[in-house]
């Protein structure tokens, strides 16, 4: 098996690899730019782990699959993180910085026979609840999420992917796959200039991947869906599902997904058309099951070579090769998945369990607001009370409108405003949004 470029370079030569307005480039094209470029200043070999910030635009699209071409590891990592986590992330993965991409001056790089069974990314998981974990993936395992994804949600040559979401998540990376398996156009954000509706129709955009604030931003347009989009994919976590009907009558094909870093993305999938209280069935070259304690396992083709750990590859399964991703969930009489929220989320009120996932769901629902998130907060009384921070306003009395939803000692004992540190992100840090309200 050959790297997907390599393969569009045969099957799809006069198809756009990547186009971004400024920059375009063919696949058959692309082996060459590949073959000319060199990374300045540091010598790297097959194996490597390199680490850089990458940006949705032209370089880092090079960047990514020239490392692919050497045989070496792609770590991206956020352009959000302080040096000093930074660094620490570097040193913890053993990875050379990239400081640039830069043409060669007579030198050009030989491709490495591509080995699509060793590793091939390193992927920060998104660290909601602690220290990020350092997920590593083959690309047989990325290539087989594509191809499953693809059943589910057809892409062809011709088709443009907006690529709205960062290289250093596994959602933002599995787009570049995606493409390269089909044969298909990755749009770049060179600009950071944001998701809009003339944008996406300006572009000619056919597929795009997003969470639920971009989808409800975009909702808020008037000229959202344009007649060119195919399929939107919502992933994330606390998906309205009142929103999804919204956006289904006024012609958004949106597809719910299930998904984790350690399994190279989409593990299950909805139709356009499918249960928006659901996250759909297994895509294919996954398996997935539900314990008796309700937690989520899963297992297959596209599941990771593990976790990075002190210079090893620490393997993620049991004796029968499942991973249990600590998420509880159920499976409906039509084999549809419904995520309830993680194990690890849970706290202790009074003696009643909490969910805070139930609880986002549930303002979601009945508020107009753009996210929020729910945690605990010490209490003398209870142990612990639920805290929210809303991005949005709520209304007069919105406590008892809440309590035809949840159950009363559900409802939040205070509402914070949104921090500035969780802007963008797709996941935040509910453990230090808990440290903020203790």
């Amino acid at each position: 098996m050959t790297l997907p470029i390599q393969s569009a370079a045969q099957e799809y030569p006069d198809q756009l690899a990547y186009d971004d307005g400024i920059h375009q480039i063919k696949y058959s094209e692309l082996e060459d730019a590949l073959s000319k470029l060199w990374v300045s200043n540091v010598g790297l070999e097959p194996g490597d782990h390199v680490a850089w910030c990458p940006r949705n635009d032209f370089d880092s699209f090079l960047t990514f699959w020239a490392l692919q071409r050497m045989g070496c590891v792609a770590c991206p990592i956020s352009h959000r993180f302080p040096d000093a986590k930074r660094k620490e992330i570097v040193q913890r993965i053993d990875a050379k910085w990239l400081p640039e991409l830069s043409e060669s001056t007579g030198r050009e790089t030989e491709p490495k026979l591509a080995d699509v069974t060793q590793p091939a990314t390193i992927i920060l998981s998104s660290g909601s609840t602690g220290v990020p974990k350092a997920i590593v993936h083959s690309m047989a395992a990325h290539i087989a999420s594509a191809k499953g994804a693809a059943i589910n949600m057809p892409l062809a040559p011709g088709d443009r992917w907006f690529w709205s979401l960062p290289l250093c998540h596994v959602s933002g990376l599995s787009i570049l796959v995606r493409c390269a398996v089909a044969g298909a156009t990755v749009f770049g954000t060179p600009a950071e200039s944001g998701l809009n509706a003339k944008r996406l129709d300006d572009s000619r955009i056919t597929h795009l991947s997003v969470v639920t604030t971009q989808l409800r931003r975009l909702l808020a347009e008037d000229n959202f869906p344009s007649e060119c989009l195919k399929a939107v994919l919502l992933g994330g976590s606390s998906v309205d599902e009142a929103m999804v009907v919204e956006a289904r009558k006024r012609g958004v094909p949106v597809s719910t997904t299930y998904g984790l870093s350690e399994t190279a993305s989409q593990v299950t999938a909805s139709t356009a058309d499918g249960d928006p209280a659901t996250s759909g069935k297994v895509l294919d070259g996954r398996e997935l099951k539900v314990n008796e304690s309700g937690e989520i396992l899963v297992r297959g083709e596209t599941l990771c070579l593990g976790y990075y750990v002190d210079g090893e590859i620490k393997p993620v399964v049991d004796g029968e090769g499942w991973f249990h991703t600590k998420d509880l969930g159920e499976l409906d009489a039509h084999q549809q998945l419904i995520v309830h929220g993680r194990i690890d989320n849970m706290f202790i009120s009074g003696g009643e369990n909490i969910h805070p996932e139930s609880i986002e769901r549930a303002m979601m629902s009945v508020f107009d607001i753009n996210q929020v998130i729910v945690v605990p907060a010490v209490d003398a009384e209870f142990g612990s009370r639920p805290m929210a921070f809303v991005d949005g306003e709520l209304p007069a009395g919105w406590e008892s409108v809440l309590e035809e939803k949840v159950k009363r000692y559900e409802v939040p004992a205070k509402i914070l405003p949104w921090p500035a540190e969780a802007e963008g992100a797709i996941k935040p840090n509910r453990k230090r949004l808990q440290e903020l309200v203790s």
